[in-house]
């Protein structure tokens, strides 16, 4: 009884960490744009908001092959197939969107970064 007790609190306190690291990491960025001064600073936020912009575009490639598998082989879902369709298809668009986002916010970094000196 204990084991299962530790394993489940490890469990919960390893999602909490990662919950908190994530809160943290965003937090971290809005300051460090805000105290952006030399061209260093801004191209680290460049490189960081191009790897994000990289783990968006993998996140909506995973998307595309889950609608491209189930456009390809429809009968097999059934009714509950459409809502996996609009679900995916939805995925897709905001995970393209993001990644935009982000690549446009490195090229902004990466303009500021030849600006300031």
């Amino acid at each position: 009884m204990q084991s299962k007790l530790f394993f489940v609190v490890l469990f919960i306190f390893t999602f909490l960490t990662f919950g908190a690291a994530m809160a943290v990491d965003s937090a971290n960025v809005s300051n460090a744009e805000e105290k952006a001064k030399t061209s260093f600073d801004h191209i680290k936020l460049a490189e960081y908001y191009e790897n994000e912009a990289n783990a968006l575009k993998a996140k909506a490639e995973e998307q595309r092959k889950l609608l491209e598998e189930y456009q390809n082989h429809s009968e097999y879902y059934g009714r509950e197939g459409q809502d996996f369709e609009s679900h995916h298809e939805a995925l897709l668009r905001e995970y393209t969107k993001a990644a935009e986002r982000h690549s446009e916010m490195a090229v902004s970094h990466r303009n500021m970064s030849k600006k300031v000196k």
